[in-house]
């Protein structure tokens, strides 16, 4: 999970610290310390930190629980605003307008992952109805335009490239000219990779910003940077107007915090975050469902907006035979399908709340797109009987379908386990859900309870 270090190490200092019985000044500070230090492990800028810990000290010792909620739900939810507030506290909008041709341009350190970025925030707007082109201005790198109209390629859009030419700035005017007469409403520029020391470069972003005259600039940071981050995310807004942050690669990296935490350094918003290499991995930031999803907490928005775009529409009979423990073998194809969109079982689990992702074991987690490929042609290899798991498996049956899907009867028996492991978890999650239910909503921050 996303920063689930850190996730673990807020939630453990306050059950620790609550657990002992009565909370007095003592305690209060033992949290505040224990929680500075689990934001400095997880890279967040030490000032960042250092108020986050020092607001929540003076908040826990002066607020009181409102009438009904418990002091430990009370602590988690200033936890959880302070965590918030330091991330931004609001979700924000790419500035971009239906009547006019939006320019958007997008800058960064080389090795960010900025063209694979540009690739899926092209997808992400063409799934909104933008008419998305992309323009490659980055005549340092070998290969920067092959890579982005594959890209664009990929993902249906219009690039527009002069390879002979090595003026950026001539590349961006006419490839600005030529998207606009073909009737696109959004362009991205894509720009050359740049470090904080590169003054060359430097001032090329500078000319390009003057000429394209963009209507946001859009700084990709990569997740794994650190405490690097912030001096490279200062550099880049000393020298122009940065509109937006994109941070990318946070899916492989426990120390996200270094990037989340430069945003204070340009005082721009996170507008995206990147979670994985596939295409349709970018999502909206909100710093609130975000910081819910840490404290493993869920972002049940965040699950609406990624089963919007998936275009993912559940059966309701099936849905109901399923909360039931009664799971066929298509369901299981429906849902290894399905899992593909979410990004894995990890990233759905990891906006669920009850912080499924920190509890579940990670070998339980760890099904690769090739297995979840095995799986469905082994089910794809079965009879309608046994799809419907109307027929039990016996040995010849095995045998037959692993002989038909190209794999070992040992991985039919893992299908078959997985199914059993799926009904009995089904089945324990309900009835837990219906004994969580008689008492209420703990655990979840009191301001979320009407989400």
């Amino acid at each position: 999970m996303v920063l689930s270090g850190l996730g673990k190490s807020l939630s453990g200092a306050v059950n620790r610290i609550l657990s002992r019985g009565p909370i007095d000044k003592q305690a209060i500070l033992e949290l505040k310390n224990e929680i500075l230090r689990a934001l400095l492990e997880a890279d967040i800028n030490f000032n960042l930190a250092s108020q986050m810990a020092e607001n929540l000290h003076q908040r826990a010792l002066t607020e009181k629980p409102p009438m009904g909620i418990s002091r430990k739900d009370a602590m988690v939810n200033i936890v959880y605003e302070e965590l918030t507030s330091i991330m931004g506290g609001t979700a924000y909008s790419l500035d971009i307008q239906k009547k006019r041709v939006n320019i958007l341009m997008m800058i960064g350190i080389q090795g960010s992952g900025k063209t694979t970025t540009i690739g899926k925030l092209a997808k992400f707007l063409k799934h909104d109805r933008w008419n998305v082109g992309l323009v490659c201005t980055d005549t340092w790198r070998p290969g920067a335009l092959d890579q982005l109209k594959q890209l664009g390629d990929k993902v249906g859009v219009e690039t527009f490239g002069i390879p002979e030419e090595k003026n950026a700035v001539k590349i961006a005017s006419k490839g600005i000219k030529h998207l606009t007469d073909a009737g696109k409403n959004i362009i991205i520029v894509d720009t050359a990779g740049r470090h904080k020391e590169e003054k060359d470069l430097l001032k090329e972003m500078v000319k390009l910003d003057k000429k394209v005259k963009p209507d946001e600039i859009i700084l990709v940071i990569d997740g794994t940077l650190g405490q690097s981050a912030f001096n490279q995310a200062k550099a880049f807004a000393q020298t122009t107007n940065i509109g937006s942050i994109i941070v990318t690669k946070l899916d492989g990296t426990a120390k996200g915090g270094g990037a989340i935490s430069a945003a204070a350094a340009t005082g721009a918003p996170i507008k995206f975050i990147g979670l994985g290499e596939d295409i349709t991995e970018l999502e909206k930031f909100d710093p609130k469902g975000f910081a819910s999803r840490i404290l493993g907490l869920g972002d049940i928005t965040g699950i609406i907006d990624q089963v919007e775009r998936a275009q993912i529409m559940p059966d309701e009979d099936r849905a109901r035979a399923m909360m039931k423990g009664n799971v066929s073998y298509n369901d299981m194809l429906d849902l290894f399908k399905s899992m593909g969109k979410f990004g894995g079982i990890r990233k759905l689990l990891d906006k669920l709340p009850g912080g499924l992702s920190h509890n579940v074991d990670d070998n339980m987690l760890a099904t690769s797109k090739e297995s979840m490929k095995d799986f469905q042609n082994i089910i794809l290899s079965m009879t309608n009987d046994e799809r419907d798991a109307i027929i039990k498996l016996n040995r010849s049956r095995i045998d037959r379908i692993a002989m038909g899907a190209g794999v070992t009867s040992d991985k039919v028996r893992e299908l078959v386990k997985q199914k059993q492991v799926s009904e009995k978890w089904i089945k324990q999650m309900m009835k837990t859900g219906k004994r969580r239910g008689k008492k209420g909503q703990a655990g979840l921050p009191f301001n979320m309870m009407d989400m």
